[in-house]
């Protein structure tokens, strides 16, 4: 009744007020309990604009407003997404036949946006328990046993919590004492999205039917769901027909992680006086956990019309490290820059890593070129320029956690050639000129001159240069040192905005990314007042829950959070080795990363954050992504201070970014010598480091500069400005010594 109409919205039929038409309206009649008051749930199509109210009997019970949290901006689809409100058993005594019939109106405002678009609603009977003749929750018999039961007018349902991210196929025992009945499984890794719509693991979205379905038969059974659901917190069971089935031993079958002995069983750690830290730093490490699958589990592409699929093979090997639990579920090379390391720190889980690694570069083209991704059903693209530079940057990154001379000598002609492909793509000007077919980029498309895939270059090539030197061929190490400063050298002559004090995104562009300003700072294509100047430009794109992408609406990517650059911006702030910034790394660190700890979600880290401090995506959006995993690195590299330097860290340096703001850290790194232990504290006036290394291993040692006297296990080594010891520098915000091994006391006094 009304104006209404239904239609298509995020794959699943609503029913429509009409998009922006003031006084749109329908009505639904609804069975209830008499006498008690009654809860409502509405599941309804997600808008950031949507305005409207319900009236319960004629009262206005609910104003549902414009929700800023709820914007999507994949192929603008948000997801389906659930409210609830209690009507009061005065207003039910209004009705025809009170207190039995409910008249629920959706009534568009006067400014409706998209108006309401409702999908399914719910009576509750009270205590959640189903009396009367429509919807409400089950009532739980126990801890692992619960009935559905309902007849034509209702679709009762349970919601399990599992309290945190999981993934895997759902198994329960069904008993069934009727007619064959339907029974739905829809799964979201957030509260704001678990609805029977479920949220969305395919892509393109809205085409697969991401909830599951099942005919239980007559009499009792152990099922096992069979399409793994990669990555999901809540769990809503209903029945989708009249019938009654009693849900027990209700369990999980956790497919993620396929060669771990246990999810526990970590080789590396991190703990502080933050408590937020702490809990940042294993969230990123089981969000790594999660995103490494059976390479035969990937997710299927394109997605097709029908129940979701995770059958296709993405990789080779019994393990890999793919970008998302729930979606995308594939490698991607760009995001293995970030998951491989919290790899390495945590779990001590390399071979993760190998596999995807291996199973790229066995795809370069003729031309050098290793291509970004893998999609099943069309194999291996090359429509990513920059993540066959990552390709690169991971390279030398799994050497030097891992020490692995065979795989540096078995992947050193590709490498060379990949860079030899970059090489053959930079103009007369010295800039990469990238063409149009190889601009996928993380975020957006683009290509020409620009300063990110410019400045990545820059910082690629050092890394090459790392590896030419270990396998001695210092002539080519050489030449890539000097392609690189000819590059920087020719970003900073094209593509610099003294009036912004920050980089272009490219010559015909003169919006100011993120990405790009970033990586000038990583790769030292900014130093001195260009450095300063562009750090000073990056804190003005913060928000309240993080960096903005870019600087100008409307541009090459849309304007939100991305923690994926975002850890690198981080990196660029610790990288000053002063105070300061360590500050102002751990400012951000909150803000951004902070955000992902809100109740309601996964307790893993986010694809993407909107500037309203919601999964950018909407229901699209990956909770459980490992590109926004670099927390991890970021607390044990920079503010423990644990980082390697040479292969399998026979070399490294233990130099903390100790912010005043936390009192102190402390945590242990796997290598293939052994455990590496540091733990620092400082307070008004003090410092003091403690280190223990394996006996095979070499290390520099430093505590923050400016300390009136140092001592190494007791002994002086610095006094007033002077070092009192050989082999002790005050060097780059560190009085450091060197040649250290073994176990190390250093404590400063200020």
């Amino acid at each position: 009744m009304g104006t209404s109409t239904t239609t298509q919205v995020d794959g699943v039929t609503v029913r429509q007020a009409g998009s922006g038409q003031p006084g749109g309206h329908f009505a639904y009649t609804l069975h209830v309990t008499p006498g008690h008051r009654v809860a409502i749930r509405v599941e309804e199509a997600g808008s950031a604009n949507a305005d409207y109210w319900v009236l319960a009997n004629g009262a206005r019970v609910y104003h549902r407003q414009p929700d800023p949290r709820q914007s999507g901006t994949w192929d603008n689809l948000a997801g389906v997404v659930h409210y609830q409100f209690t009507v009061p058993a005065g207003v039910l005594a209004r009705g025809a036949r009170p207190g039995r019939r409910l008249r629920l109106t959706f009534l568009n405002t006067a400014t409706p946006g998209d108006g309401a678009r409702i999908a399914g609603v719910w009576a509750l009977s009270p205590g959640g328990q189903t009396r009367g003749a429509y919807g409400g929750t089950a009532q739980p018999e126990g801890a692992t046993a619960t009935t559905l039961s309902s007849h034509i007018f209702g679709r009762p349902f349970v919601i399990v919590d599992s309290g945190r991210e999981v993934g895997g196929q759902v198994q329960m025992t069904l008993a069934n004492a009727g007619q064959a009945t339907k029974l739905g499984l829809a799964f979201s890794e957030s509260a704001m999205y678990m609805t029977t719509a479920s949220d969305f693991s395919e892509d393109s979205p809205g085409i697969a039917t991401e909830t599951h379905y099942e005919t239980v038969a007559h009499g009792s059974t152990s099922f096992t769901d069979p399409v793994i659901r990669g990555g999901f917190r809540y769990l809503m069971v209903f029945l989708d027909e009249p019938g009654a089935v009693r849900i027990s031993d209700l369990r999980l079958h956790f497919t993620a992680s396929p060669t771990a002995t246990g999810l526990r069983d970590y080789r590396g750690s991190f703990l502080s006086a933050s408590d937020a830290l702490n809990r940042l730093w294993y969230g990123g490490a089981y969000t790594v956990q999660l995103d490494t699958i059976d390479p035969t589990t990937g997710r299927a592409y394109p997605a097709q019309t029908g129940p979701v699929q995770n059958n296709a093979t993405i990789a080779s090997g019994p393990t890999a490290i793919t970008d998302g639990a729930k979606r995308d579920r594939m490698d991607w090379v760009g995001d293995q820059s970030v998951e491989d390391p919290v790899s390495f720190l945590t779990t001590g889980d390399t071979l993760s890593a190998k596999d995807s690694f291996d199973f790229m570069g066995q795809g370069a083209a003729t031309d050098g070129e290793v291509p970004g991704i893998f999609l099943p059903g069309s194999g291996y693209n090359f429509g990513w320029g920059e993540y066959a530079a990552w390709w690169i940057y991971n390279y030398w990154e799994y050497y030097l956690y891992t020490g692995d001379r065979g795989f540096l000598d078995q992947w050193f002609t590709t490498m060379r050639n990949d860079v030899s492909w970059f090489e053959s793509l930079v103009d007369s000007t010295g800039l990469l000129n990238v063409p149009g077919s190889a601009g996928g980029h993380w975020g957006y498309g683009n290509s020409g001159e620009e300063t990110y895939d410019n400045a990545l270059y820059v910082w690629v090539l050092q890394a090459a240069a790392k590896a030419a030197s270990v396998e001695g061929d210092t002539a080519l190490a050489a030449q890539y040192a000097a392609d690189g400063e000819r590059t920087a050298d020719a970003v900073n002559a094209h593509l610099w905005d003294p009036a912004a004090g920050a980089y272009v995104v490219d010559p015909d562009n003169s919006a100011h990314p993120q990405d790009g300003n970033v990586m000038a700072i990583l790769a030292g294509v900014a130093t001195g007042a260009r450095e300063t100047a562009v750090l000073q430009f990056l804190r003005t794109q913060w928000t309240p829950y993080g960096a903005d992408t870019i600087d100008t609406a409307g541009n090459i990517v849309n304007q939100y959070v991305s923690p994926f650059i975002s850890y690198y911006e981080l990196l660029g702030y610790a990288s000053q080795n002063t105070a300061a910034g360590t500050d102002d790394a751990l400012d951000l660190l909150d803000r951004t990363w902070g955000t992902m700890l809100a109740p309601g979600f996964s307790g893993t880290m986010w694809e993407n954050v909107s500037l309203a401090g919601a999964p950018q995506l909407g229901a699209y959006t990956s909770l459980a992504h490992g590109w926004s995993a670099g927390v991890v690195p970021f607390l044990t590299n920079d503010v423990l201070g644990i980082t390697p330097t040479a292969g399998g860290f026979s070399t490294f340096t233990v130099l903390p970014h100790a912010p005043t703001s936390l009192p102190w850290a402390e945590g242990t790194v796997p290598t293939p010598a052994g455990t590496i232990s540091a733990a620092w504290r400082h307070t008004a006036g003090a410092f003091s480091l403690s280190i223990h290394a394996p006996a095979a291993t070499t290390y520099s040692a430093g505590v923050p500069d400016g300390a009136r006297t140092v001592t190494d296990d007791g002994h002086p080594i610095w006094s007033d400005g002077h070092a009192t010891a050989p082999g002790v520098v005050d060097d780059d915000g560190y009085i450091v010594v060197s040649g250290a091994t073994g176990a190390t006391d250093l404590t400063a006094s200020y």
